[in-house]
Order: C-alpha cells, then structure tokens, then sequence
C-alpha cells in the first residue's frame, strides 16, 4: 500500500468515525432506534413483515454506524428552539392582523380572498418551519430516530394479528431490547417469532344465503374462488374472495349489492381434531344489517341516453340534434358524432341483465376514442329497471402543442460544446365530418451536432427535418369478424404517409414514408402495434467525394456498404409489443418491456424476379431491394433502495440482431443498429461505437446490438423542481454477422471466443433537474473499457496511450458532458 492509498484510508476511517460520533449522547433526550430484525419467521419472509414496523431507524451509510442526516440535523438545529419561540409568535401575530384586516369584508369579495391567500401561504411555511425545522434542517438533515417501548408493544400485536390473517393461529411474538456499544445511547430491537402451525383450508362450500337466486349464482361459480381447499389462508385471497363475489352479483344484475353485505367467516374452533379451517359465506352478513334490501333485486336496463355537450363560453346560439338508434337516442348539443360508431362503444342495451363490466368497459372504449375530455354515466333505479344517462364532454376539435429539447456534443473537451437544438409541432384535427376519425400532422426541426466524417476533429450540425401526416380511424380495418375482437382494447389504425430529409456534411438523404399500423391496448400496461404494410423510399444524393471514395474502398474489399447509400426501396412487416407498470422517471418501483419484431422484403419472396417491375422501370437499374429480419428486446427495471422514496436503482438491458438473407446480404442503412450517445454509451458520441474492435471516424452500424445501463438515482434538493442526482456505469457494443459487410473492417465481426472482449464500459454522474413536465439533464462520462485497444482495453486513469485511430497523436479520454430532455431510460 503506497503512502497516497494509506492516507486516503485514514481520512477516510476518520471523517466516519466523526460523523459517527459527534452527536454526543447528551443532546438526545431518549435512546435511538438504531435497527429492527426478525429471527424465527420462516414462512413469512422479512420482506411482508417489515412494513407492518411504522417507525424506522435513521439512514446509515451501508451497514455502517454513520448516520450523515442525524449529524446534519443537529448542525443546523442549534438555534432552532430560539426559533421556534419566534416562529410561533409570528404565526399568532399573523392570525390577528388578518382578523384586524378583514374586518368589514365581504367573505366573497376579491379583497378578502387576496389577503386570505397571502396569509395562508405565509402560515403554511412557519406552521412547517415549526412542526420540522428550519431549510437546513429539512433539507439535508433527518430527525432522531427515539425508541419507545409502548410502540414495540404495539408492533408485537400488529405482527401476531398478520400472522392470524395469514393461517397461523398459534404464533407467539416477543421482543428483546439490546443496547450497543458501537453506539452509545442506542438500541437494536429484535422481533421474536415463533410462526406454530399453519392450518390450510378444508373445505369452502358452506353458503349460508337468504336469497336463492344469489344462492344458486354462488354455487355455479364457486369453483373460481380465491380461497382453494389445500392452501394456506392469506389476508390477500381473503380480500380477493369479497371482491369476487361482489363482481360477480354486479355484473348479473344485483345494481345494489356490495361486498359490506357479505362476510366470510373463518371456522378454526376444531383444528384441533382435523388441522383444517373451514370458510363459510354469509349473506346478508350476520354481524351487520343490510342498509337497503335491494341488495337481493336483480335489475334490468331501461332507457339509454347519451348526451354530447360541445357547448363553449361565448356561443352565440345552440343547435342540438336528437338522433334514435335501435338501443340508444343521441342527443348532440352543438357538435355530433356519428352514432353508428358510438354504437359499438357503448356496450350497454335495453332489456339485458345489468352488468358493472359493461358499464366499465363502456367507458373505457369512450375515452379510447381520444374525442371526450370526460364520460360520465348516471343510473337510475327508480322505475323498477336501470335507466342509464351517458353524458360526454367532447375535446376542442383542433389542438396545436410545440416540444422543444436538444442535446449537447462535446468536440473533444469541455471547452468545445456544440448544442444540437430540436422543435416539434403536432396539430390534430379530431371528428372529421362527424365521423369519430381524426387527423395528425407533426413536423420536425433540429440539428443534431456530431463530429464530421471529412475532418474527425471538427463538429458540425446535420439539419433534420420530418414531416408526418395520419389519419386515425378508431377500428381495426380488417373483416368485420376480426376487427369485433378487438373492440375492447381501444383499436386504432393509422394511416400514414411522411417524409425525412437529412443533411450531413457527406451526404443528403431523403425518405418517403407510407405505412398503415393497428395499435390495441388490452389493458392499462399492455400495448401493441402490427403494421402490416409500410413501404420506404430512399434517396441520397450530394455525397462529398471523399465519401464515395470511402465506399468505394469498402466495395473493392467485398463491403457493399455503398448500396445502402444508392436509391432503396424498403417494405416491411412489424409487430412491437410493450409493457409497463411504472410511471417514466418516477423514483417507484416497477419495470417495462418492450419486444419488437420486422420481417423486410417478405412480399419479395412472391414476387419473380424479386423487384417490382414498375418501380425498377421508373428509378431504373440503380434501385436497390431488401430482404431481412430484425427482432429486439428492451427489459427496464426500477428498484427503490432503502426505505425511503429518495433513492432507486434503475437498469436497463437491450439486445437486438438485424439479419440480411437476400442475395447481397445488405441491410437498409436505418435498420442497422448504433450505439453510443446521451442516452446509450454516454462516453462516445452518438452512433460512435464499433463494431466489436474496429475503430471508424464515421458512424458505425452493426446488425448485433447487447447494451446495458444501470443508474442510482438519487434526489438531492427541492428548489422550485426537484434537483436529483445519479452514479450511473453503461457497457455493451454492436458486431456485424460474418461475412456480411466486414470486409476491410478488422474485428467488426461477431465471434463467441471474443466478442466479451469488446464490451466497452463508461462511468460517469449525473444532474437532473425535473420540473414535473419536463427534465433537463446532464450526465457526464468517463470511458473506462475501449475496444479499439485489442488486447489491453483498460483506458481509465492510464496515460501515454497512443490514438487507435491516429497512432502519431495521444489518445484522449475527456470527460464527456451529454446534455439531454428526459432521463435516459
């Protein structure tokens, strides 16, 4: 251990040892709760037990005794008794000088409602100030964590009561208390658990029911019941079981009935003789009366009537229209739909059973529409039969949003950042000729700065530009048959048609885009989109002949990569599926997937010839056709850390493979993949990275992609916006498959016996500023493995490496600042 290492160390021990020491025992009034365990549960895990233990000890830094928030709190909380005499002084006197103010005051006049605002914002910051502590104190610091032994007490039932709604009717809990050496003044409280026997379930078909009709619609279903024969009773099944039978009367007609009106009881009085509990169903419930007896009436739908008000402030006249359909009369005030299409999204019809999934699923296929800010549905039982009123609140026919963001490139040092602004503009037309369609157009504006392939150590900006129109129609258009099935889901297809122009200092690449795409959504986390047509054609033109002589390079060694640079025609076939439990960017637990699979040139396969003919006769023999197949994956997860809501580790992994099967084994230029940039690799530039070990000064496609990132996400401080933090580390790299496009770019291929060696590696930190609707970021990278070293690819804190790319010139590993809108993932 060198001199530098061994003092580093002592700092270190001593900086703890004086975070860890320095609140002496006498500034706490009783002792701190230092941990909480768990010893002899066995069937039920620590996990399930420690959120039923409302009290937790003070954060420590890992396992050690340092706890850095008591300290702070303690640092900024010498002068606060001072201050909380002031503050509650502050407060009395700002409660009578607004009485003395309002005095004569209409309680309804804007005087008064001004200086009741301005008192109660001034009376919620010292009410705060008072009950937690100066900024400071808040802010940086956690208040003491006491002990109290009426609390273990209670905690000690609360474990006992779990255990009881978990099966376990016999388990004794106790505590013990033990004071620390380590930490003076502090306890570990250790929860004692003796888990006994655990009774499973015997039987579940006692119904004790007034009704028979109930009776028999019990009976028929019982075998979907959560409570199974053989298993272990839960708190979780128990719940599941009412909510079960409650659906299930809701959605047969019985309007009124709730699951306050049921019990189930459990039998353990003979577990004794026969080891098993007995559930028994009783309804009306034997411990409670009924608040009406139409819990028992089964009701019929009556009337339907949906009303769509478009009435706006300043109209000067209303036109309603009043159209009857065979179910349901449409009354439109000032703006109509087409009720033949509301018809197929209002499940709902006269004479049949009542059913609460039909009412829920009418509302959900109504605000699928995108066309109603709100749907409302009344019910009204008063006639002997449900009469349902459906009042809808339509959305502004026309909507303008514009998104502005951009990125930031540092060109080889911090002192040299190129910013590569965007703007997006969306306008939406909804219900085109009362017909529940809509229409999108979106354009795209913005340069994305990168370094330029004639001169590696200039930045330039390569303007983007993208324009996209769609029709949204709310079906799935396919025979009438199919599309039926997927009207719970929300259907849409989109019709699209696009263009994208690119302007590069190598080149100008210009794409028209037509396509028609199905998305459904079966439930709120689940998402698909098919496109079974989508048709490409691209165009570059304006290559710089230093580009083409690069190619043309390329091609004398067997790399056709200069036919992705020559007009193309590119169809293909999609399917994307995507799930996700987790608010984007929320520090909550939770995780995302996204599968996506495309099959390009299939319709080829049934073509002679393998071209079409009319577009090989009007763009000439230049054209170039495409045959492949790509599939990806995208897994994200989200895991808070510690008991607190401050703190999430977040990773993600992605793995793709794009594979060319026609005769030329040549991939479309967009459907290669590339790595690197703010929100992939962040310590190489955008599309910088491979493939495997070959080192290029353009960008670097690969059909094989494995990356992978993984954050700790912190937050730092509130101040208007919440500032967070990250330590964050990124690996991976894209290969190309043998023998296609390799030629001439040495390791570039994938191979199992050495593509583990090419995985490249960053660290770096990170500063977000969210602000609800949008976050700013900044990350910045440091690469730590680089791939272009064959062999030795550690690069972190070495010197005197020469440039792979350049060998006359050192190698340059500078902190890379990525600037970006949104988290990475």
């Amino acid at each position: 251990m060198t001199l530098r290492h061994f003092c580093i160390y002592l700092t270190l021990i001593s900086i703890g040892s004086w975070l860890s020491g320095c609140t002496t025992s006498h500034i706490f009034s009783d002792p701190l709760l230092y941990s909480q365990n768990f010893r002899g549960n066995r069937k039920i895990t620590t996990e399930n037990l420690e959120p039923l233990l409302p009290q937790k000890p003070n954060k420590k830094i890992l396992r050690t005794p340092i706890t850095p928030g008591l300290y702070f709190y303690q640092l900024f909380s010498k002068d606060f008794p001072k201050k909380k005499l002031q503050w509650e002084y502050e407060l009395t006197k700002l409660n009578e000088d607004f009485e003395e103010q309002i005095k004569g005051l209409d309680i309804n006049s804007n005087e008064y409602n001004k200086l009741l605002q301005k008192k109660e914002k001034k009376a919620q910051k010292l009410t705060r100030a008072i009950a937690e502590g100066n900024w400071a104190m808040r802010t940086f610091g956690e208040p003491p964590s006491y002990y109290y032994k009426d609390e273990s007490e209670k905690n000690v039932e609360k474990i006992r009561t779990y255990y009881k709604n978990h099966g376990f009717f016999l388990t004794q809990v106790s505590y013990k208390v033990d004071s620390l050496f380590i930490k003076k003044r502090s306890v570990a409280v250790t929860y004692i658990i003796n888990e006994g026997v655990s009774y499973p379930i015997g039987s579940n078909d006692s119904l004790v029911v007034k009704d028979f009709k109930i009776l028999q619609l019990l009976e028929k279903h019982k075998k979907q019941s959560f409570l199974k024969t053989g298993e272990r009773l839960t708190v979780e099944n128990y719940n599941a079981e009412k909510e079960r039978i409650e659906s299930l009367l809701k959605n047969n007609g019985y309007y009124a009935f709730s699951k306050d009106f049921l019990s189930l009881k459990i039998n353990a009085l003979d577990t004794a003789q026969t080891g098993k509990l007995q559930v028994i169903t009783y309804i009306p419930s034997p411990d409670r009366t009924p608040r009406s007896n139409n819990y028992s009436t089964a009701y019929n739908i009556g009337n339907i009537q949906f009303i769509a008000d478009g009435t706006y402030a300043n109209a000067y006249r209303t036109t309603v229209d009043t159209v009857y359909s065979p179910n349901i009369q449409y009354i439109f005030v000032n703006k109509k739909f087409s009720p033949s299409v509301l018809d197929t999204k209002i499940d709902l019809r006269k004479h049949q059973v009542f059913s609460q999934e039909k009412i829920n699923q009418t509302q959900k296929k109504l605000y699928g529409l995108e066309q109603f800010q709100f749907t409302r549905i009344n019910l009204d039982t008063t006639k002997g039969v449900i009469n349902a009123s459906i009042y809808a609140k339509p959305l502004d026919k026309y909507e303008f949003s514009v998104e502005t963001g951009g990125s930031v490139f540092a060109g080889g040092s911090l002192n040299n950042l190129v910013p590569g602004p965007f703007l997006n503009t969306s306008f939406k037309a909804r219900n085109i000729n009362n017909s529940v369609n809509s229409f999108e157009t979106t354009f795209r504006f913005g340069f994305e700065a990168q370094a330029g392939f004639l001169r590696p150590d200039s930045v330039n900006r390569n303007l983007e530009l993208g324009l996209n129109t769609s029709f949204i129609i709310p079906k799935i258009l396919l025979p009438e048959g199919l599309a039926q099935r997927f009207e719970n889901y929300s259907p849409q297809t989109r019709i699209s048609v696009g263009g994208e122009f690119i302007g590069r200092q190598e080149y100008n690449r210009f794409g028209f885009k037509v396509a028609s795409t199905f998305n459904w959504r079966p439930s709120p986390n689940k998402y698909w989109q098919v496109s079974l047509f989508d048709v490409n054609l691209v165009n570059t033109s304006n290559q710089a002949p230093a580009f083409r002589n690069f190619l043309d390079s390329l091609l004398r060694l067997g790399n056709n990569l200069k036919r992705s640079f020559q007009q193309s025609f590119i169809s293909s076939m999609s399917a994307t599926y995507t799930y996700t439990d987790n608010p984007y960017g929320q520090l909550k637990q939770g995780k995302y997937l996204k599968l996506f699979f495309e099959s390009g040139g299939t319709t080829l396969n049934l073509i002679k010839g393998n071209k079409f003919g009319f577009l090989t006769n009007l763009l000439q023999d230049s054209l170039q056709f495409y045959r492949f197949i790509k599939a990806s994956a995208d897994y994200r997860k989200y895991i808070p850390v510690g008991r607190s809501d401050k703190t999430l580790l977040a990773y993600r992994i992605n793995t793709g493979v794009a594979f060319a099967y026609g005769a030329d084994k040549d991939l479309p230029y967009e459907k290669n993949f590339f790595i690197g940039g703010p929100n992939s690799l962040r310590a190489w530039r955008p599309r910088g990275l491979g493939p495997g070990s070959f080192t290029g000064s353009f960008d670097n496609p690969g059909s094989i992609i494995l990356e992978t990132s993984a954050e700790l996400r912190f937050k730092i401080i509130r101040f208007y916006g919440d500032l967070n933090g990250a330590l964050f580390a990124d690996a991976g790299n894209v290969w190309r498959f043998p023998n296609q496009n390799t030629a001439g770019l040495s390791g570039s291929d994938f191979q199992l016996n050495r593509f583990y060696k090419e995985i490249a590696m960053d660290i770096g930190f990170g500063l977000r500023y969210d602000l609800s609707f949008f976050v700013i970021r900044f990350d910045w990278a440091v690469r730590v493995l680089d791939p272009a070293f064959k062999g030795d690819n550690w690069v972190f804190l070495r010197d005197n490496l020469k440039s792979p790319l350049y060998p006359e010139q050192p190698y340059s590993n500078p902190l890379t600042l990525n600037f970006g809108i949104g988290y990475p993932f």
